[in-house]
């Protein structure tokens, strides 16, 4: 378990309880949309649709822990979260189910360009204004989706592969957005 604030890597517990937010949330959305039925209605309710929220907030918490420095209020956040959850997930690999929890961090971080940060402060507002003020917006869920994101983000696995073409996807809007194309 990494005990620092400055540092930007997670362990297997981490991981492990970033996987499991997310595979809680799906469970969750899939349960929710059986629904029960009504005769005749064949439970298909559920609709992918209302997982947009969770992965455009798992997407963020992937750009976060990457892109935040530690000299920024997203930085504090994200390394707070990062611990816990690294914390919290080594806790319970170690002490719940008896198993261990080395270290997986990817070996060379994600950086976005100035135009990549530029747009990433734009979805921040935009995720921030859509928290404090939709009425239908599911807040738990992105909330939850953030933090998954922030503790699958560093890994060396599918979820941390997942942050080269997101954070390349995000420079290329930055550059398009800042005028780097001519």
């Amino acid at each position: 378990m990494n005990l620092n604030l400055g540092s930007t890597a997670v362990s297997l517990g981490g991981v492990t309880a970033g996987t499991i937010i997310v595979v809680l949330v799906l469970q969750r959305w899939w349960k929710k949309g059986s629904g029960g039925g009504k005769k005749g209605d064949d439970g298909g309710g559920r609709d992918w649709k209302q997982l947009i929220p969770f992965v455009v907030a798992l997407c963020f918490g992937i750009l976060a822990v990457l892109a935040a420095g530690p000299i920024s209020v997203l930085g504090l956040i994200t390394r707070l979260s990062l611990w816990a959850g690294d914390g919290i997930g080594t806790l319970y690999l170690i002490y719940g189910v008896g198993g261990s929890s080395p270290g997986v961090t990817r070996s060379a971080p994600v950086i976005l360009t100035p135009g990549g940060y530029a747009v990433y402060a734009i979805w921040s507002a935009v995720l921030v204004g859509q928290h404090l003020w939709s009425k239908k917006l599911p807040r738990l869920q992105s909330v939850l989706g953030v933090f998954a994101g922030i503790l699958l983000g560093l890994s060396r696995g599918v979820a941390g592969t997942a942050a080269v073409p997101l954070a390349s996807l995000v420079n290329l809007a930055g550059s398009w957005y800042a005028g780097v194309f001519q």
